[in-house]
């Protein structure tokens, strides 16, 4: 037997039962290697434990955040000052909890606190949720008695909004040793023989007629973190080889990126919303860049005039961008393959990449985010052909529940948006936009061909339970050493 093994028989044969922590400061063990030779003579029979069950909630990182201020709290204390336009407040997460609480009444498209509301805003109430994620982060993972059961209903919320970690598990109450256990014990030699062979006995010879120990390979060890992945670079692994086994190639393309190609090409209007400051990083340096096929700017610009009924300013279209999305790369490659693809079977290529846009962050929001775009080039597609592509990309992720509905993009008609309902969240998450390539675009570019296209992003297929289940977006980039090593995997 293991020593820790003999220990705990010989302390259980002076005093049965014991619980763990006697067993413990019986035997001189740590509580790893008492469980483990408690749990390993138990295969044996040569003791007899007695469970019972405990009940562990661990504080996430974003609950330690959430306990100083809730959104919604921040919402009502906003509100304290003046009344809201709803359209104006782009935390929807604290405005859901918010009316949720009855803290506030939505009128005319206006934003005010009801008479609770006024009493959290103005310190005279506190905010029960608060109060218990300070107790829980003050008591550790094991809670006071009695608290879970008081405070179910607000532990759920806390649950349910990743704020906090419940787990069950089964505990060890006392420890007996049986029969079988004591003559076990019997059988044992005193002499235990020589566990580690040190320079002294070598020297000395004391190691002669000894027996040593045996080497058990289930002794417990201390805890080892292999290298690992980033899980946003393990997950755009997996979608990389989800698009493979679906017989895409893939291309890439620049980040910073003229306008021309990341708006221009698309048939995006210049004085399209999406262009302003407040959602594209402009560069200063270089401030513009060449572009240098003149027959297709030419092309481009008759395109919009006649499209837009409206002028063309090609130093505009020079402008230096961040990518806003990886649809630029698309709009490269349909120029490519213009002759190429005019005869033969459809080409299909994808692309994985960064995008960057001058967003507000929230769970489902970055400035930096991972994109993945793909288009299919041939003759007769339709958008029943995109549909069954984005639908078997979506299931061999696990994600059989994914819906859509028309929507509107400036390159694409029709357009279609995929989305999911996250129970988690109590959201709708848009996954991806498609659509079939506007024959405008096609033309410029030289393609007599019909041309599907999406775009859809990485991080938010994270926020998915069945993919992994990252309670917010920020949470993948926060860095934290502890959470990396001990994260669960992409389960897809």
């Amino acid at each position: 037997m293991h020593e820790y093994e003999v220990k705990t028989l010989d302390f259980l044969a002076g005093k049965s039962p014991a619980s763990l922590d006697e067993l413990q400061a019986g035997t001189g063990l740590a509580k790893d290697q008492a469980m483990w030779a408690a749990e390993s003579l138990l295969k044996y029979g040569a003791v007899s434990v007695k469970r019972g069950a405990s009940r562990s909630i661990q504080v996430s990182e974003e609950g330690r955040r959430y306990a100083k201020e809730f959104p919604e709290e921040a919402l009502v204390r906003s509100l304290a000052k003046k009344k809201e336009k709803i359209s104006n407040i782009r935390d929807q997460i604290g405005l859901s909890w918010a009316k949720r609480n009855g803290w506030i009444t939505i009128s005319n498209g206006e934003v005010s606190l009801t008479n609770e509301g006024a009493k959290l805003a103005s310190g005279s109430k506190q905010y029960q949720l608060r109060e218990l994620l300070g107790k829980l982060i003050d008591s550790g993972p094991e809670p006071p008695a009695g608290i879970a059961d008081r405070y179910k209903d607000a532990i759920a919320d806390l649950a349910k909004r990743k704020l906090v970690d419940m787990r069950e598990r089964s505990q060890i109450e006392s420890i007996s040793i049986t029969k079988a256990g004591a003559l076990l014990l019997s059988k044992e030699p005193k002499e235990r023989g020589i566990g580690v062979l040190t320079k002294e006995m070598i020297k000395n010879g004391a190691w002669h007629d000894k027996q040593f120990k045996p080497y058990d390979i289930n002794a417990p060890t201390d805890v080892s973190y292999p290298a690992r992945l980033h899980p946003v670079r393990e997950f755009t692994n997996r979608i990389r080889q989800k698009w493979f086994e679906m017989g895409f190639i893939e291309v890439e393309g620049p980040i910073i990126e003229s306008a021309f190609w990341n708006f221009d090409a698309l048939f995006s209007p210049q004085d399209h919303p999406t262009r302003e400051m407040q959602d594209t990083f402009y560069l200063s340096n270089p401030k513009q860049l060449t572009i240098e096929d003149v027959e297709l700017i030419g092309k481009v610009k008759k395109m919009h005039i006649q499209g837009w009924k409206e002028d063309w300013n090609e130093q505009l279209a020079r402008s230096s961008v961040l990518r806003t999305h990886t649809t630029s790369v698309s709009a490269r490659y349909m120029k490519k393959l213009a002759k190429a693809v005019e005869s033969g079977s459809p080409t299909k290529m994808f692309s994985i990449g960064s995008v960057f846009r001058n967003e507000t962050m929230d769970y489902k929001h970055l400035a930096e985010l991972r994109q993945y775009d793909g288009i299919i080039v041939g003759d007769n597609l339709t958008l029943s052909n995109l549909i069954h592509t984005l639908k078997s990309f979506y299931s061999r992720l696990g994600l059989d529940d994914v819906k859509l509905a028309p929507s509107y993009f400036p390159f694409t008609e029709p357009s279609l948006g995929f989305f999911y309902y996250d129970e988690a969240h109590g959201d709708i998450i848009e996954l991806c936009g498609g659509g079939i390539i506007r024959k405008e675009i096609t033309a410029a570019m030289g393609l007599n061909k019909t041309v599907l296209a999406w775009g859809g992003g990485v991080d938010r297929l994270l926020l998915n339970d069945k993919i992994f289940g990252v309670g917010t977006l920020p949470e993948l980039y926060k860095n934290d050493i502890a959470w990396l090593r001990t994260r669960g995997g992409i389960k897809v």
